[in-house]
């Protein structure tokens, strides 16, 4: 079965942790990949197919977005925490994110029904593919100093 765009039968985020495809972030909905960061759209095809599974990865996006908070702190509706640390919900480890407080302020903007200010603020999240973005998710994901100089030199 394909799960797409508003044809989703599963919560995709959880799968694609446990696939080894991404870490949960601080917006609590979103995937972050070591290269793709969260500004990806996923779909998903489940199957009865014997296949080998993969395992969860850690690449420090979870340390990092506990540290930043940038998002959190550009968020115009409020729904993103700013928790220091994630709480489990149904079995999954995640920050929890208020989607009512987001999708209110989406559907009643008037500059257009999204928002995407999340996105656009995070440090790790850069549309740019440069060896400067590549080096500093690097050294973002090197702990909580190394995460706080990331969050500095974007600053700047």
């Amino acid at each position: 079965r394909a799960h797409h765009f508003s044809n989703y039968a599963l919560i995709l985020a959880p799968c694609m942790v446990s696939a080894g495809m991404g870490e949960m972030t601080r917006t609590g909905d979103c995937m972050a990949h070591p290269t793709l960061g969260f500004r990806t759209k996923a779909a998903a095809v489940t199957t009865d197919l014997p296949l080998a599974p993969d395992r969860p990865i850690d690449f420090g996006a979870q340390d990092f977005c506990r540290v930043c908070k940038k998002c959190a702190d550009n968020c115009p509706s409020g729904a993103i925490t700013q928790d220091e640390d994630y709480t489990e919900k149904n079995g999954i480890l995640r920050w929890q994110t208020d989607i009512k407080k987001c999708v209110e302020f989406r559907v009643t903007n008037k500059e257009g029904s999204m928002c995407g200010l999340c996105m656009k603020v995070c440090p790790w999240n850069s549309k740019e593919d440069s060896w400067f973005h590549q080096a500093g998710t690097f050294i973002g994901s090197k702990g909580e100093t190394a995460s706080n100089l990331l969050k500095q030199v974007d600053d700047m």
